[in-house]
């Protein structure tokens, strides 16, 4: 082969590796711009899923914020009634929030047990078993049940309520007929409340 040969052959083969080169260099340019798309997607995802996230951590409203009737007390003492659910047991649950809302403890709690000795004796404390709930249209009172033990069914351990203070109480009774929808709950010292019954 001659020298110019030898020349010519030399170009071809630099000439080639150049072409090769520059298909390599674009085809990473290339590859660096198809990643791109899929980043954006992905921040696009999370940033929809935060937002998802974040709707779905908002706290929903208790139930226990939702009262349906209020008795007032002595004393700056209020009872917020939050449900009075019948159940299929055969009974009445109501619940409720006891609050002091007066800057003293209040201890005047007694009266509210009831005036029976076997119930003030089982409970050995006040209690909220001196609670009854009327039924008008059928002319019927109903006491909070009892156990065994002849104590009643109902937040117990009274004896102090604490200056600005909430607690949650809860009395349970014998349910009233099917047909009886509107109940009256009366508590002693407190001012009656008319409640409606729903089912559980």
């Amino acid at each position: 082969m001659s020298v110019w040969q030898r020349a010519r052959a030399r170009r071809t083969v630099a000439g080639a590796a150049l072409v090769a080169a520059m298909a390599l260099t674009l085809s990473a340019c290339g590859g660096d711009s198809k990643e791109e798309k899929p980043k954006a997607d992905r921040s696009a995802q999370q940033n929809d899923q935060g937002k998802q996230d974040g709707q779905a951590s908002k706290p929903k409203q208790s139930d226990d914020a939702k009262v349906i009737a209020t008795l007032q007390g002595r004393n700056g003492i209020v009872l917020d009634i939050t449900s009075a659910t019948r159940s299929a047991g055969g009974f009445v649950t109501v619940n409720g929030n006891l609050k002091n809302t007066s800057d003293r403890s209040t201890s005047e709690t007694q009266e509210w047990t009831g005036p029976e000795l076997d119930v003030i004796r089982g409970v050995g404390g006040s209690s909220l078993g001196g609670a009854t709930l009327v039924d008008e249209k059928e002319k019927k009172r109903y006491y909070t049940l009892r156990d065994t033990e002849n104590r009643p069914l109902a937040s117990a351990g009274l004896g102090t309520v604490a200056a600005n203070s909430t607690q949650k109480v809860f009395m349970q009774f014998p349910a009233p007929p099917k047909s009886t929808t509107q109940v009256a709950l009366q508590i002693p010292t407190f001012q009656a409340a008319a409640l409606t019954l729903t089912d559980g």
